[in-house]
């Protein structure tokens, strides 16, 4: 059949030339956008499939984004419960700290107390020892005097028997 159109078309002289050159130019395109047209659908195929490949990696990472979010949150709840029991502890320690300062502050009036208990306790002792010492020599002074007086009785006494 195709040896028909071309006699037909020699018959035409030049324009059947041009008309068969166009027929093959024209066949030629048809084949090239055929071949582009596969290509493009070979091409879509692939797009589509790395499309769904970044979509699956988005909706991966949108997931992996939501359990950072969610650990995020996790960590900041605990980061709060750490803060309020520091904040605790420290009020704590500083009623420790203001207590053992009035204990501190009482130990000192009470050591203070004592020291002057002591002292007075200490000038007692001395004058009570003053006054042990002053009668233990007036004792020995009035023995010492009985002394005298009996040897000066027994030489009167010594005297008179003579």
């Amino acid at each position: 059949m195709a040896d028909v159109v071309t006699t037909a078309l020699a018959g035409m002289g030049p324009a059947g030339a041009a008309i068969a050159v166009l027929m093959t130019v024209v066949t030629a395109l048809v084949g090239a956008i055929v071949y582009l047209f596969k290509q493009n659908t070979k091409l879509h195929i692939e797009r589509r499939a790395e499309s769904l490949a970044v979509i699956k990696l988005i909706e991966s990472n949108n997931t992996a984004l939501t359990k950072v979010a969610d650990s995020t949150d996790e960590r900041n709840r605990v980061t709060q419960e750490l803060a309020e029991a520091i904040k605790a502890q420290a009020q704590a320690f500083e009623m420790v700290n203001q207590r053992i300062e009035f204990y501190h502050d009482g130990n000192i009036e009470k050591l203070k107390d004592l020291a002057t208990a002591f002292a007075s306790h200490a000038d007692a002792v001395r004058v009570n020892t003053a006054m042990v010492a002053e009668a233990r020599n007036a004792s020995q002074a009035a023995v010492t005097g009985i002394s005298d007086v009996r040897v000066k009785l027994e030489v009167l006494a010594a005297r008179r028997t003579r």
